[in-house]
This record gives C-alpha cells, structure tokens and sequence, in this order.
C-alpha cells in the first residue's frame, strides 16, 4: 500500500510540476517536427557495422522493454526466462557479459554480474537503438566482445505534440501506461517521460517437465515496474548548451519455480526488489568544425533478492548496493582536408557493498581512445582506433581497430567492408569475489576480430527500393570466463578457459516504397552463428565442436508493414534455432532445445485532428500458440492479446 501511495504521489508532483511550466511557456525552435525513418537503417557508407533499429519496429513494441524489441526485429539472441523475467542479450556467439549497454555513452552493465537485464529498460525511454557488432564496439567502450548497445534519450521533440499518452491492456491482467511532457520557452527545454507496467502473468502452460504431462497454470509470476525520466536543456549561447538528465526506477516481481520443482513442495517464494538512479550533467561546445563535450555521471542502484522455502534450504537474503561515479570528456574536429579526429577519456570509480563479499570492493578504471577517419580516394574510405583502459593497477593492453569501406563504382551504391580489432574484457566483481567460489586468479578475455562485409542499395522505381547487408565474421577469444559446476550443490566457480572459436554469416534484405496510396516496408534477416569451445580440455573429451550452451546457430526475424490512409497492419515472425542446454547428448530434452517460430500481428488506425494524433491498434502475440521455452523449464505464454489506444496533443 505504501509504495502505491509512494508512485501516485511521485506521478501526481511530477505532472503538477511540469503543467505549471506548460503555463509560462511557449513552444520554440528547441522543438522539431516529428520524423518517420522508413529507409535502411543501416549506414553503407560506415566503415564499420552498425545498426539502428527503425520507427516501424520502434511503434510496434513501444511500450515493451528493450530485450522484446531486440529479440523480435533483431538476429541477436535474447535469453529471457519469461515476461518481467531476466532478459539478457549476445551478439554473434560470445555471451551475455559480451555484450555491453550504454545509455548516453556510459555503460549500465552491472559492475557485480557484469550483464544488463534488458526486461528493465522501458523501450519509451529511448529515442534510438543503436547495435554496433564486433570492432564497431570500440568507438563506444571496450569489453564488447560480441557487440553494444547503445541507448539515447535525447532525441526529437515533436513541437506540435507536447503531451503524449498511451494505455495498453493485454492478456493476464497485463496493463501498462506511457506518460511524455514536452516543454520549452527560449532556450530552456524539458522533457518528461514516466511509464508504469504490471501485470500477474498468470498464463496456462503444458509442463512436460513433470511426469504425467498436464496443463497449468503460472503462479508467483506477477510484476510491477514503474519510471521516470526527466530532462532539462539550457542554451547557453548559439555554441553552448548545459544539460541535465535523470532516469529513476522501481521494479518489483515475483520469481516462478522452474517447471521441474512445481509439485516437489516446499512452499518456495521467490522475488526481487530494485531501485535505481542514473543521473547525467552533460556541457557541450562547438563551432563548425569542432565539437567538445564535458560529462558527469552518478548511478545508483539497490538489488534485494529473497528466496524461502521450508525444506532444509530455508531463507536466502541477497542485499547488494552499488555506487559508481564517472568524469568523461570528448573531442570531435574535422580538419580542412577531410580528416575527422576524435578523442576522448573517462575516469570511473564503483563502489560496491554486498553481503555476497567478504567487505566492500571499490574498482577504478580509466579509459581513453582516439580515432581517425578519413576519406583516402573517392572510392576508399578508412577509420583507424586505438583504444586503451586502466584497471586500478593493471594496464589492460592496446586495444586497435581498423575499418575500411571501398565502393567501387561511382554510379551504384555498392560498398565492400573490412574491420580488424582487438578487444579486451575484464572480469566483472561477480567472477573475482562471489563469496565463497570467486577467483580472485582471473585474467582479462582478449579476442581478435575480423569482419568482411558488403552493402547494396538499389532505386527499383521512383518511390520504391531495396538494400541488402552481408556479414561474414570470425572472432577467437582467448581466457574466456566460464562459471563450471564442481564437486558440491551449488558449488559454481569461474575460471577462464584458453580459447574460443565464434564464426559466422549474417544477412539481411529490405524493401520499401509506396504503390498508389499504399506505403509499405518489407524486411528480413538471417544469422548463422558457430561458437565452440576450442581448448586442449574440450578436444580430449570430445565436446570441442559442440555449439556452446544458448547460442542458436540459426536466427531469423522479419517483418511486413503496409499503410493505407491513416490504416496499417504489420505481420512479424522470428525463428530461433535449437540451443544446448548441456554438453552430455545422454540428457535427452535437457541437452537440447527446440527451435521455435513466433508470429504477432497488428492492426490498427491514427486519426489527426488539426495538432492532435490519436490511434487505436490490437495485436496478437503468438498467434499460432506455439508452445515453447526459451530457457530449460521457463514456461513462456501462448497466444495472448493486447489493445492500446494513445493520443497526442
């Protein structure tokens, strides 16, 4: 009761606060018409590969949280345990500690675990979705073995809509809310977003863990998430500008048993409690040719987990608190003959305080980086990096990267890629302190990476074209951190093992345009991943050229998207292939998973009045109730519906 109390009295302040600024204000040039991105959202003149993810994609999950919207319109494996659930994310065959997340630059991976909970970023928090794959990372941080994320919450300001909301109700009691201010007078903009989800998740499910087979239904399942985002912008003059922006988070719910304990008693009761605050003040100058910016960072964020049950396991209380101050600075000029430098550091200090470590751990990083791009000929482009990074005491080697892009012919739009790096991946506090299986002994992950890749564009019609993204990739990563069972229950220990091999293909195919008044996007893509441990252990007892655990070696998502006057239905599938699940072929299911194929269809209708937009949309997920588990024994719902109305104003 309390802590409803605590979210109407925090939503009611903020609304009541940012309406008396709507009072004074008038909406100036900080404001910009709304923009549709309906063309290729890969950029084929890039020296490297990155990806953004596009408004159709962005419209259709907008009020899901970022590991949805990835694994519906992305190749790149989401290993959620169910919704509300932990939901982590891979690139290209490395693991979910690979892939690194950063928000305005700086990254929220948990210093503890090393990973992001992607089931805890509300997708209306964020203006863009960025994917860089393999060397790419490197212009962002160091660490991404696989691939980064990149999330902004800086982006347009509709001048005409300055007030937002959207309501969505779905199957299982399932409700969520999108509330956006939009303000600005001058040179002083604001901008607020505050978003609420719960739902009991309640869904029936066959268990085929259990002996007989039978339908049930989930039970302590339920969540409640609930945010804030709020940001102000001050210009100071025409080349100066001061920034604040806030992120703050409540997050509540219950952890179901895994379909293998649900009859086997013991009254288990399991959840987690998280709150969390990301602050950002952000300076920035430029000129013409010259862009610098100063940042500072406060995160901070309070992790409770709670297990009882009443067998011989009893309580398990997890309290775990950390802190983590950041100092960045970059620099960006473009010289008189083309060349584009850019440079920048940050200085990082985590203080962590968990009852899962012997005392309090602190780490200090500093990283610095700088980068040359620059147009050689009119068909060769080329970018070289250097990247470095200090971890208290230890200097974590150079870590370089090479990107060139040759078009050939001046009258196609056809470009050929090639990226070589290096990257390196401390162990996260989690693998050095866990109390009482940390190692303390761990060495950083070094991977060598090489990426070919080709683009195409192509004007089929007036109104119509076509694009086409081929990548073939190989990374070796050596001092993989691995956690391996050992002789006890519960005894789990990292230790890094001395390589592993991940190669693969990916290719994707989009089209888009307009027939008569029909506006239509057709896109699909396809990845190939092998990713196998190749240490002298593996080869002896023979697992060396099993796929390691989740990764699936065939993905494949797309999607059709047709509008007709204000009118539009999207149909989207995703296929994810079989993951091992154990390196013992005598576990029988338990060694594999099947793959699986989801469909989710929309419909739905925008009106405008004059500056007002509103939309009615219904979708179905799931549509051909495929019953499936994307991790062993975590039942996933069938077929399920949501409707959703919004409006702007």
């Amino acid at each position: 009761m309390f802590r409803c109390l605590k979210y109407q009295l925090l939503i009611s302040l903020t609304v009541v606060l940012t309406g008396s600024l709507r009072s004074q204000f008038i909406y100036d040039t900080l404001q910009l018409n709304e923009l549709e991105i309906i063309s290729s959202h890969y950029d084929l003149s890039s020296t490297t590969k990155s990806n953004t993810i596009d408004s159709i994609a962005r419209k259709e999950l907008n009020l899901s949280d970022i590991g949805e919207l990835l694994s519906a319109y992305t190749p790149v494996f989401v290993k959620s345990y169910g919704k509300g659930s932990l939901s982590t994310v891979s690139f290209r065959g490395t693991g979910a500690s690979h892939t690194k997340v950063l928000w305005e630059g700086f990254n929220i991976n948990s210093p503890m675990l090393g990973q992001t909970d992607f089931s805890l970023l509300p997708g209306v928090f964020f203006d863009e979705v960025k994917l860089l794959y393999g060397g790419s990372s490197l212009s962002e941080s160091s660490g991404a073995l696989g691939g980064s994320i990149s999330l902004t919450s800086n982006g347009i300001h509709q001048r005409n809509n300055p007030i937002a909301f959207v309501q969505t109700v779905g199957s299982y009691n399932t409700y969520q809310t999108s509330i956006g201010i939009n303000l600005g007078k001058s040179k002083l903009y604001s901008g607020t977003r505050i978003f609420r989800q719960s739902s009991e998740n309640n869904f029936s499910y066959y268990n085929n863990a259990i002996k007989p087979k039978k339908e049930m239904n989930q039970t302590n399942a339920d969540f409640v998430n609930f945010g804030f985002t709020q940001q102000f912008q001050f210009q100071l003059s025409e080349k100066q500008s001061i920034s604040f922006i806030t992120w703050n988070q409540w997050n509540n719910r219950d952890i179901p048993t895994i379909m293998t304990n649900v009859e086997k008693g013991g009254n288990q009761k399991e959840w987690q409690d998280d709150v969390f605050s990301k602050n950002i003040l952000k300076w920035v100058i430029h000129n013409v040719n010259t862009k610098m910016e100063l940042v500072g960072a406060y995160f901070f964020e309070n992790m409770n987990y709670y297990l009882h049950t009443s067998d011989s396991l009893g309580t398990t209380i997890s309290q775990n608190k950390i802190k983590s101050y950041s100092l960045s600075g970059k620099l960006s000029k473009e010289t008189n003959n083309g060349t584009i430098l850019k440079t920048s550091f940050k200085l990082i200090h985590e203080n962590i305080n968990s009852n899962n470590y012997l005392e309090k751990k602190q780490r200090n990083l500093f990283n610095a980086f700088v980068s040359l791009e620059k147009k050689l000929t009119k068909s060769i482009s080329a970018e070289a990096l250097i990247r470095s990074e200090i971890s208290d005491v230890a200097i974590i080697p150079i870590m370089p990267m090479l990107g060139i892009n040759y078009k050939p012919f001046t009258e196609h739009d056809l470009h050929f890629r090639l990226v070589l790096s290096r990257n390196k991946n401390i162990p996260s506090l989690n693998d050095l302190y866990w109390y009482p299986n940390g190692n303390e002994d761990l060495v950083p992950e070094i991977s060598l990476d090489s990426e070919f890749g080709i683009e195409y564009a192509h004007k089929l019609t007036e109104f119509n074209k076509i694009s086409f993204v081929g990548s073939v990739y190989a990374s070796s990563v050596k001092n993989w951190i691995i956690w391996q069972p050992g002789d006890y229950y519960l005894d789990w220990g990292p230790e890094n093992i001395p390589n592993v091999f991940a190669r693969g293909i990916e290719l994707s195919v989009k089209t888009n345009g307009k027939f008569g008044n029909v506006i239509y996007t057709l896109f699909g893509e396809y990845a190939y991943t092998r990713s196998t441990n190749n240490s002298p252990k593996s080869k002896n007892d023979g697992t060396s050229d099993i796929q390691l655990l989740y990764v699936p070696i065939h993905s494949v998502v797309g999607y059709l998207n047709i509008n007709l006057k204000g009118y539009y239905a999207t149909w989207s599938l995703s296929y994810t292939g079989y993951r091992n699940t154990s390196f013992n072929s005598d576990d029988n299911y338990s060694f594999r998973l099947p793959g699986y194929t989801l469909n989710n269809m929309s419909v739905g209708k925008s009106i405008s009045i004059k500056k007002s937009k509103f939309e009615l949309r219904f979708k179905v997920n799931n549509i051909f109730n495929i019953d499936y588990q994307a991790v062993l024994w975590r039942a996933m719902p069938g077929r399920n519906y949501e409707i959703s109305i919004s409006f702007k104003l």
